[in-house]
């Protein structure tokens, strides 16, 4: 049995262009599954699903809320346990609900931000139209502890 990854990486500046480009915001839905670390600002718009709710119904939450959206893109602080995770089980299962017949989403493309919100944020922390909520004491507090 061959594997298949299921999902691909996007970068925070491939990212920011196309939420910047006009006509295609509607066409992505961004998922933040950080949990206590969501504080401190988030991409504007995402879908907030705790990482620790996501297999206790979040991701069906997820799932109708990505239902008519053809790029779905997940990420966590630096992306690489819960991000790549949550994406994982949302592509793998949602194939699964749709091989059954089920009321699945359209197809989608399924990303993983690159370097998580921590990137993001280290590039559009300034740009309204990227973050909201962003609080710069956070993250010069979050850089202390590392």
């Amino acid at each position: 049995m061959a594997f298949r990854q299921s999902f691909s990486f996007i970068t925070a500046k491939e990212l920011a262009t196309l939420l910047k480009t006009p006509g295609k915001r509607k066409e992505i839905a961004v998922v933040d599954v950080r949990d206590d670390d969501y504080q401190g600002g988030h991409i504007k718009g995402c879908i907030h699903s705790p990482s620790l709710k996501f297999l206790d119904g979040g991701i069906e939450d997820v799932r109708e809320k990505t239902k008519d959206t053809p790029t779905v893109v997940f990420h966590c602080f630096l992306s690489q346990i819960r991000g790549p995770k949550a994406a994982r089980i949302y592509a793998e299962s949602t194939d699964e609900v749709r091989q059954r017949g089920g009321d699945a989403p359209i197809p989608q493309e399924v990303y993983v931000l690159r370097g998580g919100f921590t990137e993001f944020q280290t590039f559009f922390k300034d740009d309204e139209d990227l973050v909201e909520d962003y609080d710069p004491a956070y993250w010069s507090r979050e850089v202390d502890t590392f």
